[in-house]
Formats: C-alpha cells, structure tokens, sequence
C-alpha cells in the first residue's frame, strides 16, 4: 500500500487545520479565527483502499514568548523530521510575505517533497489569485506542485488529495481502518471546549486558555464529563462564566453538540473555570493539561 506522513506548516490561520479536516473528512483539529488555535503536534488518519495518509498538524510559526510557546515551536521542528511531504499553506487573503518565502526556501535547501497550497482564493478575486500565483511562479520547479484552493468551497481539494498519493511511497499501515488521530478521546473533547471557548469569548482572553478533564464516567446510554477551563486572571474566569452563568452554559451547550457526535452517546457536561496565574510558563501544569513531549 502507499502510506506516510504529511506535515502541514504555515502562519497562524492559514487554514491548515481546515484542510486536515476536510481531507481527512471528519474534526481532528479544532480551528476558530484566532492566532494560535492549535498548540500541539496533531495527527488526522485518512484511510481508502491501498493508501493511508497521516496528515501532521502543527501550530502556527510565531516567536515564541512563553514556555507554552516554546513547546508550539518545538511541535513544529519535530514535526517536520522524517516526513514523506511537506505541505507549505499561505493564505491568499493576507498575501505572501517574505519572511514565509524565506522558510519555503530552507525547506527547499533541506530537500524536502514541497507542495505549496494558496489557501482561502474564494475570499480574494481571480485577478489577485493570479498576481499571487506569478509571486510563486519562480518555485515552480522547485516544488512538486503549486495549488490554488479553498477549503470553505472545497476548490481543487480532490486535485491536492491526488497530488498527495501520488508522491506517498510504498509502506506499511500504521493506524488502523478506523482510527482518525493519535490523539486521545479525552484530549479531542477538551480540545472542542477550548474551540467553543474561543469562538465565544473576547480576544483578550483566548491565548491563556487550557482545558482539563476531571471525570469521564459513562452510565447507560448517558456519558458524564466535567471539565475545567483554566485561565489565566480573576477577571478572565468573570468573562468566561458570564453575566448569571449566561456565558459558560452557552459554552456549555455549544460543545456538548460537538462531543455527542464525536462519541455517539448523550453528554452531560459540567464545566468549572478556575484561576492558574501564569500557567503557560509553568511546564508542569503545561503537561497536565495534555500538551507532553512524549
């Protein structure tokens, strides 16, 4: 069969998670509009006959600034060693800038399989699709392919698909039929509340945000978890919780959706909000909330 490991890089929100998503056909990143969305090394299984793709997705390139950051870059190093394809994403809507050209070019000098993807042309017009297209043109013999896409309108997603198989060599299975991340059950129900979270909160808060599960009990057709969102400052968790409660229930209720479809059971959530000041520079309670080098 042919089967590896594609790594997908790129700035915070280029879509790379989006992507993942919709080629492996079921959430195995969370994604919201915010910088920083993913924070940790996620891989998504796709599976037909004779082939198996691990897609590897990894938080957006950024300076670091904290211990939390830190960690960030280290899952993107670490995620492009040993990989089969190196899926490069740039969003069309904001442009290309040169310090992304600069990388594209260390991982051509690294002689890495490249596919480059535009991202988001549904958002900008065909003319600028066009100038962006000819920015690129001079790597076109350098990588494998240059693809123009949208993930929302799902544009040439089929086209980037093939272009995948079509460079995987021929290996073993490595997951099996069924399975869909690496990650485990608790980890990608946590990660739907921070993405809920995220959604549904101000800017201000988002970035020093984590979820801990404390119980996952399951009791007839009935599944019962409680959670706790952690955050950074006292007025953070008044924001969080909202006027009356309103805030966390909306919370509540919008990734209770998400978790019954994820495990085909009802959900009886509970969702607690404490206060750690300055957990993402603390590499202990970094770990507790999931987020390990192992």
């Amino acid at each position: 069969m042919k089967s590896g490991f594609i790594t997908f890089v790129g700035k915070p929100n280029v879509g790379k998670s989006s992507l993942i998503n919709a080629l492996v056909g079921e959430k195995v990143s969370i994604v919201s509009p915010k910088p920083q969305t993913t924070r940790d090394r996620i891989m998504g299984v796709y599976n037909e006959s004779g082939v198996q793709m691990v897609f590897v997705d990894t938080p957006g390139i950024h300076k670091p600034r904290t211990k939390l950051g830190e960690y960030m870059d280290k899952c993107v190093k670490s995620a492009t060693t040993d990989v089969d394809v190196l899926v490069e994403v740039f969003d069309a809507e904001k442009g290309i800038r040169a310090d992304e050209l600069d990388r594209l070019n260390g991982y051509i000098e690294a002689g890495y399989n490249i596919i480059v993807v535009l991202n988001k042309i549904d958002l900008i017009k065909k003319e600028r699709t066009a100038e962006l297209l000819s920015q690129l043109a001079p790597y076109a013999n350098k990588v494998k392919e240059i693809i123009p896409c949208s993930c929302r309108k799902k544009i040439n997603l089929d086209i980037l698909k093939n272009a995948l198989i079509d460079l995987l060599p021929e290996g073993q299975q490595y997951f099996l039929d069924d399975e869909i991340s690496d990650k485990p059950l608790s980890y990608m129900i946590c990660e739907i509340i921070r993405e809920k979270a995220l959604l549904l909160l101000q800017d201000e808060i988002p970035h020093g945000l984590g979820v801990i599960m404390q119980l996952y009990e399951k009791k007839g057709n009935v599944t019962s978890i409680e959670c706790d969102i952690v955050c950074e400052r006292e007025s953070h968790k008044q924001i969080i919780i909202g006027d009356g409660g309103s805030m966390i229930k909306r919370i509540g209720q919008s990734a209770r959706r998400d978790i019954e479809k994820l495990i085909s059971d009802k959900v009886y959530l509970s969702l607690f909000v404490k206060v750690r000041e300055d957990w993402r520079n603390n590499n202990n309670f970094i770990r507790d909330i999931g987020y390990s080098d192992k």
